[in-house]
């Protein structure tokens, strides 16, 4: 994947002993000579990029979300033992107490990131440097700074702020509102400076990305500041639609193919890479057991359980190919369409002993492997499913060829934090919420959503807001929204599979006992 490359220079740079560009060995260069221009400065202040590349490790920010929804649910393994520590059924029943190792790593991503851009901004205004390539780069990373708060924000409310470096002092937790405030003077002060969608921009903070993340904080603005934003919202992802860079893809599966760089839906993605980007993305080890490998060519799965919440796969309508798009359930085929077996014992003769065959080996008892997706009773969270229980996460195609085997678990697809469909439907979403279902059931693209997973088009009068959430979760399954539209929506205290409903306090996460202890100025919050 050769756009990778444009994120990791400045982190070689910074780590390599010599690097040689056009001949020369930058390490024998003055850092202030190399720091004489915008470009190289780019270059050496793409940490917060490459920050992201955390994004997707088993303990950190999406596979924190992804525990805390009504998608997916980590059950006990009865095979493997999966499940041996309680983090993953503390976030499932939203009893989280501060010492949660996924909750620590969801706060870490996002501090860590914010630190990297604090570092960035500090090297650049060092250099004095104020080209139109230096400009760029402060927009981005100041952009992406308030992309790290925004998803602070989100999960804790009153956050500890610092945008300085040099600061060594405890950052003091400033409240919601303020840090809403901050987040939007921050994207509207720097998307001027911002470049336009090119092809040289994939994975980088465009005009597009700001304006993303702006609709996404006013869409929220009603439960972070008790203000109604709607319009606002709508008006940005108009003018998003309208701009004509993006379009819809034909299919819904190519936006997560193996090869997916090139999808009209990118909007804002993580490059990631089999060979550059190790133990990154591999959710497959996770959601894969072994009697499954052989379907997807992979090896060396945790034998782990993340699956399909029963209830949440029970709402899909049976002609929508997202479904299959998204999870593997049912009768499983490999890649060349043969029936997956498994063995489950030997056979054995009417006295129990085990049948041989000539050479003395015990006959197995093999069984066509069939994944139930539904039928599953609650007890078994906590009891433990079977190998033939539970629909595995197959979302972001697995590259065959026994390539993901063993310790080389990297997957090659790109993560797009920011996709175009997202975009139609919070557009439809803002339209609808002031109102306007009749103009929203009359949008090509969002039909055109529908439509290409087998749906038929929805009609004004079905255009409620229940109808549409289930309709952004299954378009955007598994993408880190979730958690957030079910906020929204009014929707995440509901009880659901082996949860019981919840209470106020669970709307924001702990605050880790670690960061408290460590910093005097944090306190933990009590809802929003």
């Amino acid at each position: 994947m050769k756009k990778i490359f444009t994120l990791f220079i400045g982190a070689i740079l910074m780590t390599s002993a010599c690097v040689n560009l056009d001949e020369r060995t930058y390490s024998e260069m003055p850092k202030d000579e190399f720091l004489s221009s915008g470009e190289n400065l780019a270059l050496y202040t793409s940490t917060p990029y490459t920050r992201l590349q955390d994004w997707a490790v088993e303990q950190g920010y999406w596979t924190l979300i992804l525990q805390l929804c009504n998608e997916m649910a980590v059950p006990k393994d009865l095979k493997s033992g999966y499940w041996a520590e309680p983090r993953y059924g503390e976030l499932h029943s939203h009893e989280i107490p501060a010492g949660n190792k996924l909750v620590k790593g969801g706060w870490e991503f996002c501090f860590n990131g914010i630190a990297a851009c604090n570092d960035a901004l500090h090297e650049i205004e060092k250099t004095g440097i104020k080209d139109e390539a230096a400009l760029q780069n402060i927009a981005e990373i100041r952009v992406l700074r308030a992309f790290y708060y925004f998803l602070a924000v989100d999960l804790w409310g009153n956050v500890p702020f610092s945008i300085s470096k040099t600061d060594t002092s405890s950052p003091k937790q400033k409240p919601r509102k303020e840090m809403f405030s901050f987040i939007e003077t921050e994207i509207k002060e720097s998307i001027n400076d911002l470049s336009e969608k090119t092809s040289s921009t994939y994975g980088r903070v465009t005009k597009d990305v700001a304006n993303f993340l702006l609709a996404k904080l006013y869409l929220n603005a009603e439960v972070y500041i008790g203000e109604d934003m709607y319009e606002e919202a709508g008006n940005i992802c108009k003018d998003i639609m309208d701009g004509g860079k993006y379009q819809l893809t034909a299919t819904y599966k190519e936006n997560f193919d193996v090869k997916n760089e090139n999808s009209t839906e990118a909007i804002f993605a993580i490059p990631y890479s089999n060979v550059y980007t190790p133990e990154k993305f591999f959710i497959w080890v996770m959601s894969i057991n072994s009697y499954i490998e052989p379907a997807l060519e992979v090896g060396g799965t945790w034998n782990g359980s993340w699956m399909g919440q029963p209830d949440f796969m029970a709402t899909y309508a049976p002609e929508d190919t997202r479904k299959k798009d998204t999870w593997l359930f049912g009768e499983i085929y490999d890649r060349k369409g043969t029936r997956v077996q498994y063995q489950d014992g030997v056979q054995c003769d009417d006295k129990g002993q085990p049948i041989t065959d000539e050479n003395g080996n015990h006959i197995p008892i093999m069984y066509d492997l069939y994944l139930e997706d539904i039928n599953i009773p609650e007890s078994k969270f906590g009891a433990g499913i079977g190998v033939c229980e539970g629909a595995r996460i197959q979302k972001w195609t697995y590259q065959g060829e026994n390539i993901l085997i063993d310790n080389n678990v990297s997957m090659e697809n790109d993560f797009f934090l920011m996709r175009y469909a997202d975009v139609v439907l919070m557009y439809i979403e803002c339209l609808v919420r002031q109102g306007q279902a009749g103009l929203a059931a009359a949008n090509e693209d969002f039909q055109k959503i529908r439509t290409r997973a087998g749906l038929e088009p929805i009609a004004a009068a079905d255009l409620t807001l229940d109808n549409l959430l289930i309709e952004r979760q299954h378009e955007l399954a598994l993408e880190t929204w979730t958690r957030n539209d079910l906020v929204r929506f009014g929707k995440y205290l509901d009880a659901w599979w082996a949860k019981d409903a919840g209470q106020d306090y669970m709307l924001l996460l702990p605050i880790p006992s670690e960061m408290i202890g460590s910093n005097p100025n944090l306190g933990q919050n009590d809802g929003y």
